[in-house]
């Protein structure tokens, strides 16, 4: 064999080495799957086990793609935390989030999988009213920080807003005065208030603040084959009926 002949094999064993590895990478199941506690899209189920409408969609978007994830992979953590994550760790997704002008350059993204209402949200009691954006800005907004509520809140000029971890302590607030609304997705809101054993019939909506799409937000360095094969999943599921099937179980 000439030193050419042995330098062109060398050369193509490397490439192929590389190939290989990326689509080692370019795997479904290489990837990290972060979501935070907000009942009824993803939440922790009575088994342990996460649970909720887009949780069971991803795990049929797994099973689409010849991946053996399951729901049992799936991590629950604080949305900030994830938040985090999903910006700085390579192989991570966070679910489900917003798809939002400022947060789209900041990730990839499969969706969408639900559309949300994000209002503003008040005892009944308080006799709040709000007639425009400006009435709002007067308010003591609570939120989640890094969490949708908490961006939209900033983006419509409002200075005082409470951000903090989790939205128990945003009722506690809420109904104790020390914050005058709540803003976060209505459904998923009027689930939390049920859950802490308290009338969701007690609490409206006084201002609507934007309907958002919902996604799968990625690290913006995962492959593109590997969104591509998850979009194709999701708009089989859609398509055929799964996706309407699992939102009825739901909502």
């Amino acid at each position: 064999m000439t030193k050419f002949k042995a330098v062109a094999g060398f050369a193509v064993l490397a490439i192929m080495l590389l190939v290989s590895a990326g689509s080692a990478m370019a795997s479904v199941s290489d990837i990290v799957y972060y979501t935070e506690e907000s009942s009824p899209t993803n939440y922790m189920g009575t088994d342990g086990v996460p649970t909720g409408h887009s949780v069971e969609v991803l795990v049929e978007m797994f099973k689409r793609t010849g991946s053996d994830l399951t729901a049992k992979d799936v991590q629950i953590v604080p949305w900030a935390r994830g938040y985090n994550e999903v910006q700085n760790t390579p192989n991570t997704c966070l679910f489900s989030m917003a798809r939002i002008e400022a947060r789209i350059p900041l990730f990839k993204w499969v969706g969408p999988v639900l559309t949300y209402d994000f209002d503003a949200i008040a005892p009944k009691s308080s006799g709040i009213k709000i007639d425009s954006i400006e009435d709002l800005k007067k308010l003591k907004v609570g939120a989640v920080r890094d969490d949708l509520g908490e961006a939209l809140a900033k983006e419509a000029g409002i200075e005082s807003i409470d951000s903090i971890a989790n939205n128990e302590l945003n009722v506690k607030k809420l109904n104790e005065g020390r914050i005058d609304v709540w803003v976060y997705a209505k459904n998923s809101a009027m689930l939390v208030v049920k859950d802490m054993g308290l009338n969701p019939d007690d609490y409206e909506s006084v201002w609507n603040l934007s309907r958002s799409e919902l996604y799968y937000a990625f690290h913006k360095d995962v492959d593109d084959a590997v969104i591509e094969a998850l979009q194709k999943a999701l708009d089989e599921i859609k398509a055929d009926g799964t996706w309407e099937t699992i939102y009825n179980k739901y909502y």
